[in-house]
């Protein structure tokens, strides 16, 4: 009987580390998948008061004002908040969203408003 001691046979070698490969790219095709996001509710605004800016408050042109709000599950706004300063304008506008009215929701939803104020000269 002949026993052989030493290193593995090179061709060992190569084949573990195809099968180690082939076991590792058929591992990412067999994970199970996320399941995609569910959509956004579409939200349907049924009123909102007239936006009111004091007088004397000057909103930058060009510049944009994102206010932050949820809207609950029977359609009125809570939580309304301003991403930038807290001006006037910013002011304005969180007492607007909260006059805004959804309908109904199957859940509260986060909501992103911009706003922004544009002028132009009239032609005359």
């Amino acid at each position: 009987m002949t026993t052989r001691s030493g290193p593995c046979p090179r061709n060992w070698h190569q084949g573990s580390l195809v099968a180690l490969l082939g076991l590792s790219l058929l591992s990412g095709c067999v994970a199970p998948a996320l399941a995609p996001a569910p959509p956004a509710p579409e939200l349907q605004l049924l009123g909102a008061a007239e936006l009111t800016i004091p007088r004397g408050c000057e909103a930058t042109s060009g510049a944009v004002y994102r206010t932050h709000f949820n809207v609950q599950r029977d359609g009125r706004v809570s939580d309304a908040a301003s991403e930038s300063a807290d001006g006037c304008v910013q002011q304005a506008l969180r007492t607007w969203v909260t006059t805004f009215n959804y309908a109904p929701l199957h859940e509260a939803t986060p909501v992103a408003f911009d706003w922004m104020i544009v002028t132009a000269a009239r032609n005359d």
